[in-house]
């Protein structure tokens, strides 16, 4: 009797038990938000994979070729007179980046990690390329025409072969591998050397032209600190534009100044100096490959351009998970990263055959125009490559930028190049600095960067290679004359030899970095999946998660199928129907998507 009284309550106190499970499981939401949700609560008038109106992708797209503006210009502004360009090869140059730009991330929208990234040249590479330019081998040939053309064709073929290492590292996904090793200590290091290592060509040009120098370097500072916050009908146009607003009103100083005549003709302050660049450049001009000639492999170039490399890719790496974390899409996988990286690549190749004097690389400005904006939307993006395209073949753009007084150059270098020290140093955001051993790793790394590479450093001094004259002696030239190698070959080693945990090293910060099936996610599929026939032929290079996974990835149930949101539906909007973000409705996309969305 006992027994059965026992049993009775038993089951009197499971049966309530389950009531209470029961209850707690319908307070719960059924379903989570998905990325594109959460994103728009944030803030994001448009994520992804939302396509706005004709007008106002356009629109959207034009702020992001103008925020883009500044950084790309100034790149051909800084090395094209150290190699002795004129003032029309300049302009050539100067054209030939923005249409890379464009055609890359074109690519990398298209056939890369899908996300609305924009490509651009990259700071990454300038180290390398000023070691490229002060060679004794270039310095020898006395016409400056001619020392260019030798120079640019040297950098170009070291940019070829740094492009298809980083192709087979891409498309192999041996980055996954990689990335278990890099550490913020080792990151922080090599990116802060690729700044300090250019302080030797910052302020000395500034001396051409007190005025325009200082000038330019102060609104510089007062628009990108001081104002920009400020407002312009509900714009904040300082904060977007600094570098753009600083040219301008410095130009236009410097113009009034010549009109009057307060510089006599030569003064390296007058603006007209080189106006017979506009005259004589036509207004159409398409770039080209092999435009200055069949490029020239040097040992010497190419092996301090792979320290570029390496930093360009570490920093689009970062970019990635920003960009997706802004724009709403879920966090991309080792094998997308991988994707990314190669398509990455194949822009890299066409910057070295076309001849720009430096790679493209993701462009972090445009990530923060996302966050400002509040549009994240890949085919806004892609309509910026297309401006970008255009206005890249209309050669007098090219040419006017060409005209600027070089002592505007130089006040640019000095508030921008201090950033990318800056940039290295937010790497150590995830490190525990009170750490004795990352204190020396992080030390010895950065001053034996300087001590051994930077200017005025051992290397720089010598007139001729200590290591002799042989193959071998070029190759250690090139590598102990690089401050970005030097700073890796520091820090990398110790990083992984001296004793401290995860946390320690920072490396808790790739624990994101998770595999994933993303053939069986319908919200990875809807972002990432390769469009119209490429998902299919490629397989959305599922391949490339086997080195994070340890397995292929399964294959879709409903087979492969291709994403949307890119310049075919924005031509033909009955295709690609999604609500307004900004009111809540939340169409998917197409047949397909209202299939899923009853299923």
């Amino acid at each position: 009797m006992s027994k059965d009284f026992s049993s009775s309550d038993d089951e009197d106190v499971v049966k309530e038990q389950t009531k209470m499970e029961e209850a707690v499981d319908e307070a719960q939401p059924t379903t989570t938000k998905t990325y594109r949700e959460r994103a728009i609560e944030n803030g994001m008038n448009y994520t992804v994979t939302d396509v706005p109106p004709l007008g106002t992708s356009l629109l959207l797209g034009l702020q992001h070729y103008l925020t883009m503006l500044g950084a790309t210009v100034l790149i051909p502004l800084i090395v094209c007179p150290a190699m002795g360009a004129n003032g029309r090869q300049t302009a050539q140059v100067i054209s030939s980046i923005f249409f890379v730009s464009g055609i890359n991330t074109l690519l990398q929208t298209t056939i890369g990690d899908r996300l609305p990234i924009v490509q651009g040249g990259s700071f990454a590479y300038l180290p390398p390329t000023f070691q490229i330019i002060f060679n004794p081998e270039l310095q020898a040939i006395e016409d400056p025409s001619e020392r260019f053309e030798a120079t640019i064709r040297t950098v170009q073929g070291a940019v070829i072969i740094c492009g298809i290492i980083q192709f087979v590292i891409g498309y192999t996904g041996i980055i996954t591998i990689f990335l278990k090793y890099l550490s913020p200590v080792t990151i922080a290091p090599v990116i802060v050397a690729i700044g300090l290592g250019l302080y030797g060509v910052a302020f000395n040009g500034v001396s051409a032209c007190w005025s325009l120098g200082l000038m330019q370097l102060f609104t510089v500072i007062l628009f990108s600190q001081y104002l920009k916050a400020l407002s312009v009908c509900r714009i904040k146009i300082f904060g977007l534009f600094p570098v753009v607003l600083a040219i301008a009103l410095t130009w236009s100083f410097g113009a009034i100044l010549t009109a009057a005549d307060v510089w006599d003709e030569g003064n390296a302050c007058r603006t007209d100096a080189n106006r017979d660049i506009l005259t004589e450049t036509p207004w159409i001009r398409i770039p080209y490959p092999f435009q200055w000639g069949m490029p020239i492999f040097r040992t010497y170039a190419w092996v301090p351009m792979l320290g570029g490399a390496l930093a360009s890719m570490i920093e689009s790496v970062g970019d990635y998970y920003s960009c997706a974390a802004l724009a709403g899409a879920p966090p991309p996988t080792p094998g997308i990263v991988s994707r990314g990286l190669g398509s990455e690549a194949i822009g890299v190749i066409l910057s070295g055959l076309i001849g720009t004097t430096n790679a493209t690389t993701s462009y972090s400005e445009n990530i923060g125009a996302i966050s400002i904006t509040g549009v994240g939307s890949r085919v806004v993006v892609q309509c910026g490559a297309c401006i970008i395209i255009v206005v890249s073949l209309i050669a007098k753009v090219g040419a006017l930028f060409a005209t600027m007084p070089n002592a505007m150059t130089s006040g640019l270098y000095c508030a921008v190049f201090g950033l990318i020290v800056a940039v290295g140093l937010s790497n150590l955001q995830y490190v525990d600095l009170n750490s004795p051993r990352n204190q020396f790793i992080i030390g010895f790394a950065i001053f034996n960067s300087m001590s051994i590479a930077g200017p005025g450093g051992y290397m720089t001094l010598q007139e001729s290679n200590p290591f002799g004259t042989t193959n071998a002696a070029e190759i250690a030239y090139a590598i102990f004359s690089s401050p970005m190698i030097i700073a890796f070959l520091c820090a990398f080693p110790m990083d992984n030899t001296v004793a401290g945990t995860r946390e320690e090293r920072g490396l808790h910060i790739w624990d994101k970095v998770k595999p994933h099936d993303v053939n069986n996610d319908p919200e990875y599929l809807e972002v990432y999946a390769l469009p119209i026939c490429l998902a299919k032929i490629f397989r959305n290079c599922g391949y490339l998660e086997y080195p994070a996974l340890g397995h292929l990835p399964a294959p879709p149930v409903n087979g492969y199928v291709a994403s949307g949101a890119d310049l075919g539906d924005l031509c033909c909007p009955c295709w690609f129907k999604r609500g307004d973000p900004a009111t809540g409705v939340t169409e998917h996309d197409g047949v397909e998507g209202e299939d899923e969305k009853a299923t």
